[in-house]
């Protein structure tokens, strides 16, 4: 037998009850990849250092205000009082660690939250397989305050609707499941598909979806004689136009008038050179 030089990957059931299987399912699809991300906390830690920060400005303030001599508000160097210079080394040491913190959690603020279904997901194999003892579970209770890694949003939002749709009906399984899927857990609630084969599948329905937005008011406008009706055509697959573009896609509202206007002007236009 030929050796590939991949190895089947160890079963999340194989590694040890606790947190060496819980870290085993999360690591073992992107679908389970969910943190919190500790938003007020984050406000509590800000809002502190925003008082304290506040209040060394006042207390800056203070000293500028009750100076007597006007040459040491207006140099560095021949600034002779000692208080100032604590006050503004303090406001460096505050403001450097308060910039890292508003940093950090802007950035961890434009994480995209989980779908409701891998939480349900998630919950669900926590409540079966009980990895952790009940007080280190409190955290499930927090969901809406969970993150995932980024995703081209575009394509996610099918991605997970051809997997809810396989996962249902079996349509397709075979096709999105390849050995190394099927090889991950010998739970059958755990289903894993293949991010390529899901990647293709999506591709293949925006092409077919943006091919039929194309060619079928085409064909209508093409057949159908009648003015009223032409309008008609021309009125729905606009409108379906826009739909497409504003749900799957992350156009901005512009874009989304740009390219309505285009593809109606294309309609337009072909009725116009239709004899």
């Amino acid at each position: 037998m030929e050796d590939t030089g991949q190895s089947a990957p160890r079963k999340v059931e194989q590694y040890p009850l606790g947190y060496p299987r819980l870290a085993a399912l999360q690591s073992s699809d992107p679908a389970f990849l969910m943190f919190r991300r500790f938003t007020m906390l984050h406000s509590r830690l800000l809002l502190r250092s925003q008082e304290e920060l506040c209040r060394l400005e006042s207390k800056l303030a203070e000293i500028d205000d009750a100076e007597r001599t006007q040459l040491y508000p207006s140099s560095t160097v021949h600034d002779e009082n000692d208080a100032r210079s604590q006050i503004l080394q303090g406001v460096r040491e505050k403001l450097r660690a308060y910039d890292d913190d508003l940093h950090r959690f802007f950035r961890s603020c434009s994480y995209l939250p989980p779908s409701h279904d891998n939480i349900r997901s998630f919950s669900r194999w926590m409540e079966s397989e009980k990895p952790l003892i009940e007080p280190e579970t409190e955290f499930l209770k927090h969901g809406d305050d969970f993150v995932t890694p980024d995703r081209d949003v575009d394509e996610s939002f099918l991605e997970d609707a051809v997997e809810k749709f396989a996962r249902k009906y079996g349509v397709g399984e075979r096709f999105l499941k390849t050995e190394r899927e099927r090889h991950r857990s010998s739970d059958p609630d755990l289903h894993y598909y293949s991010v390529q084969r899901k990647q293709t599948v999506v591709r293949l329905l925006l092409t077919f979806l943006a091919s039929a937005i194309l060619l079928m008011p085409t064909i209508l406008l093409f057949v159908v004689q009648d003015k009223t009706a032409r309008l008609l055509v021309i009125a729905t697959f606009t409108f379906t136009f826009a739909v497409v573009i504003a749900v799957l896609t992350r156009a901005k509202r512009h874009e989304i008038f740009a390219s309505t206007a285009a593809f109606t002007a294309v309609l337009v236009v072909f009725v116009g050179s239709i004899p």
